[in-house]
């Protein structure tokens, strides 16, 4: 399988931009494709294992950070947005779980994917609120 199949190239379409959350979020771009080569190419399931969960370690964080800096930058969906994380954190937890109580590759497959798909969901249309709200104020952001 040809890898740009599979792969997520960072682009600047991905942008928010504010430096910082753009290299945590080109960070989680790696991991993603991390996970998705450790599916692609069939690995053991520890190994699935390992990549989603260093790629679930990283979105914690960088939750976390997020939204620190949404309530400095008196971003008004501030809770929403912190919701949203909780929601995907309790959606990732599930997946985990689903995951570690199969032994068939097919399903890790789809597990690990539905992880991918809820992380990039999230960065294209949560994160963008805040890049287009930040544009409106007119002034760049840094940490």
């Amino acid at each position: 399988m040809d890898k740009s199949e599979w792969e997520i190239a960072w682009s600047n379409f991905l942008s928010v931009d504010v430096a910082e959350m753009d290299d945590e979020h080109r960070q989680f771009i790696a991991r993603v494709n991390e996970l998705n080569r450790a599916i692609v190419e069939i690995e053991d399931k520890a190994t699935v294992a390992r990549a989603m969960d260093l790629m679930l370690m990283e979105a914690a964080r960088h939750f976390k950070h997020e939204e620190q800096l949404l309530a400095r930058w008196n971003y008004p969906e501030t809770a929403a947005h912190a919701a949203k994380h909780a929601e995907l954190t309790a959606q990732f937890d599930r997946t985990v779980k689903e995951f570690a109580a199969t032994d068939i590759s097919f399903v890790w497959a789809l597990k690990g994917l539905h992880i991918k798909q809820l992380l990039v969901g999230h960065l294209l249309n949560e994160d963008m609120k805040y890049r287009d709200f930040l544009r409106a104020q007119g002034t760049p952001r840094g940490s």
